[in-house]
């Protein structure tokens, strides 16, 4: 209220409201400078302030109808005295909350940012990490499967080994049975001559057997012939 100024009586209830109204917004002002965020809180804020502005613009201009209603020039005058500074307070926390809030929004702001960065760069050493992990986790495993076909291989060299071994123990026993063979074949061979001899002579012998029998009994016939008279006619 300006100083030096004298109003009705009836107004001073109006313009104390006024004054209460105008305290209630600075203190909203002071909460506004010290929100930090979120920027929710900060909305919320800002629709509370935004009632009590609107409350106070309505009580203005209800003082400044109450002046034109007034019957002497001297109350009117007055009123409207008290009307403008009312007016001009008001414009000054209008002023007062547009600075609050951009102080405060540039701080929600710097905040947040560091904040994503804070983010970005735990979830850039998280990412760094995991991918330290799979690679170690994929050389590991490449580690372990070159191990696997490394046993393969040598289970396999082995395997070829004894079948080499057992190549060269059968090589060597159809070598053998090779040998065995070709005495055998020999064998059978000499066999062979010996059994084509043996019948010759057999044959030979038949042939003998049977011409000395002719022998035998063509003498036996001619002696009968000369002893005996019914041969001799």
């Amino acid at each position: 209220m300006a100083d030096g100024i004298a109003i009705p009586v009836q107004v001073k209830i109006h313009v104390q409201e006024m004054v209460k109204t105008e305290f209630e917004i600075q203190n909203i002002i002071q909460d506004i400078r010290k929100c930090y965020g979120p920027l929710s809180l900060l909305n919320d804020i800002n629709l509370k302030v935004k009632q009590k502005l609107n409350s106070l613009r309505q009580k203005v201009e209800c003082l400044e109808q109450v002046a034109f209603e007034q019957d002497k020039e001297s109350d009117r005058l007055a009123i409207l005295a008290v009307m403008q500074h009312h007016r001009k307070e008001l414009s000054n926390l209008q002023t007062s909350i547009r600075k609050a809030n951009l102080d405060s929004k540039a701080i929600i702001d710097k905040s947040e940012k560091e904040e994503l960065l804070g983010r970005q760069s735990s979830s850039n050493m998280r990412q760094r990490n995991f991918n330290k992990e799979n690679l170690a986790k994929t050389a590991s495993n490449i580690t372990q499967d070159l191990r696997s076909i490394a046993r393969m291989m040598e289970s396999q060299v082995k395997q070829s080994e004894a079948d080499m071994q057992t190549l060269a123990s059968s090589s060597a026993q159809i070598k053998d049975t090779q040998d065995e063979y070709k005495g055998l074949s020999g064998i059978i061979q000499t066999s062979k001559n010996l059994l084509n001899k043996y019948n010759r002579r057999e044959i030979t012998d038949r042939l003998l057997i049977f011409f000395g029998l002719v022998l035998f009994f063509s003498t036996v016939l001619y002696i009968l012939k000369k002893r005996l008279p019914i041969f001799g006619g």
